[in-house]
């Protein structure tokens, strides 16, 4: 029989005390063996037993704490998360708000189906959730959830945890099947995205070497019987992961970079001018390229007019002479999430020798790495060049059937060019030739096939839109002469 007693005391906002008495009452049934070993170890067989498991143990926990639970294997530690829930939602303690187990969150979860369709409320949610829970390379978010590995999976299960809107998160058995090195990663992570939020984390496990990446406002050991030691710390800020303390950023090779291309979601040849690695415990987690320039960007030329001006061999030159590309940040992504990638840029970023260092990145509008690496941001709306024509060709595609949100998929252009009149087809022809195919990278041969009606032309045009990209750009203060961006002077462009 178990006594518990969980007692809930609102002692101000956001804050509260739980009290917990837990006790077991067992009475041995009489048997040869359960009489040889009461008389060996001195105890009598008939006598009711008390075993303590908590005795009114008291502990205080803030609304937004990481509590980290751990000690002895069967020791309590899931007893106690239990109580902790119990009495949060038993007490009505809205502080603590709506509370979700990972049990309750692997329900949700449907095992067949990709996982950027299991969170958010439209794709650009999706991303930045996945990308918070660590899993933002583009291949993985377009796999089911059966795909996944053992920390893939945790981190998704952290994922449906943000979508659910649960102001309390709930983790027993915590990072037990992963190795130490993904338990690490993934506890990081978790904290991280909690703090972001401003929720409260609240994890048991036997593994007491994952302290540092939670980096926890609360420590809760449990011994056998019912000693408990409770430390509580102040939080200031967060610390870096551990293993990032341990990683070397040094000069790579194309094999280094070869060997991690797999997790990147563009591909396409490049004239390299760098490559540096990262390497944790001699092995190559992740690779940043840098790439010649392109000769005329939009975004330059609003931060930088100076150097804007015709393709012609001496702008080319100048070009070339002060501006070098981040063309490829690829991090193993066991490793997603640490912050690999900000140190791949921060580290780099003089040593690579160019007065300007850009990187023009789709994936920035979600995983702003750049930015917290150092470079400044320019804001979309100062370069962006989605002009009138183009947005009215959207809404019109959007008309005739066409979804903006899939139009990089030549199979639903397909289908719904199946479906339409002559005439109708004619004008798509004209609204993807007029504004969606740039005579800069179009194929050779594709506006061609598109005007003759083609269809698969006109579904791969369509595909090959122009995607919003984020641009940031690097002056290197050893090149005093250099002018400084100047966007922040600057009136949006409209």
């Amino acid at each position: 029989m178990r006594l518990t007693i969980p007692i809930l005391v609102p002692e101000k906002i956001a804050e509260a005390t739980f009290k917990t008495d837990v006790r077991f009452k067992t009475k041995a049934k009489v048997t040869k063996r359960t009489v040889d070993v009461s008389e060996a170890f001195g105890i009598g067989v008939d006598e009711e037993h008390h075993f303590v498991v908590y005795d009114n143990f008291t502990v205080e926990i803030n609304k937004g704490n990481i509590v980290y639970i751990t000690g002895d294997s069967g020791s309590g530690k899931s007893l106690l998360l239990k109580e902790l829930a119990t009495s949060m939602l038993n007490n009505g303690n809205s502080e603590f708000g709506r509370i979700i187990t990972d049990r309750e969150v692997e329900r949700k979860i449907d095992s067949e189906k990709p996982i950027i369709e299991q969170v958010g409320r439209n794709t650009n949610e999706a991303i930045n959730i996945l990308s918070i829970a660590g899993l933002n390379e583009a291949f993985l978010m377009l796999r089911k959830y059966s795909e996944l590995s053992d920390g893939q999976k945790y981190r998704f299960r952290l994922a449906k945890m943000i979508d659910s809107g649960a102001n309390t998160w709930m983790m027993d058995e915590f990072a037990s099947v992963l190795d130490r090195t993904t338990a690490k990663v993934v506890a990081y992570t978790i904290q991280k995205a909690a703090r972001r939020l401003g929720r409260t984390l609240i994890v048991a496990t036997t593994h007491t070497d994952l302290e540092r990446d939670l980096n926890p406002n609360l420590r809760i050991f449990k011994h056998f019987g019912f000693k408990v030691d409770v430390k509580y710390r102040k939080v200031n800020s967060v610390k870096p992961c551990s293993l990032l303390r341990k990683v070397i950023i040094e000069k790579g090779s194309k094999r280094d970079f070869e060997e991690l291309e797999q997790f990147h979601y563009r591909h396409g040849s490049l004239i390299i001018k760098a490559i540096y690695r990262a390497v944790l415990d001699g092995k190559v987690t992740g690779v940043i390229v840098y790439a010649s320039p392109y000769l005329n960007l939009r975004a330059r030329s609003v931060v930088l007019p100076q150097f804007t001006g015709k393709t012609t061999p001496e702008h080319a030159r100048k070009i070339n002479k002060h501006f070098v590309r981040i063309a490829r940040v690829v991090v193993d992504p066991k490793y997603r999430s640490i912050g690999l990638g900000v140190k791949l840029v921060k580290d780099t970023l003089a040593r690579v020798g160019y007065p300007y260092v850009e990187i023009l990145a789709v994936m920035g509008q979600y995983n702003p790495f750049a930015v917290k690496a150092g470079m400044l941001n320019v804001p979309m709306e100062f370069y962006a060049n989605y002009d009138k024509g183009y947005l009215t060709a959207v809404k019109r595609l959007q008309e005739i059937g066409f979804s903006p949100d899939m139009f990089s998929s030549k199979i639903h252009n397909l289908r719904v060019l199946k479906h339409l009149s002559k005439n109708t087809i004619n004008e798509v022809k004209h609204l993807i030739v007029s504004h969606f195919i740039s005579a800069k990278f179009r194929k050779p041969g594709l506006k061609e096939k598109v005007l003759e009606g083609d269809l698969g032309a006109i579904a791969s045009a369509l595909a090959g839109h122009r995607l919003p990209y984020a641009y940031a750009v690097w002056k290197n203060q050893k090149y005093r002469k250099c002018p400084a961006p100047i966007f922040l002077a600057r009136t949006p462009k409209r």
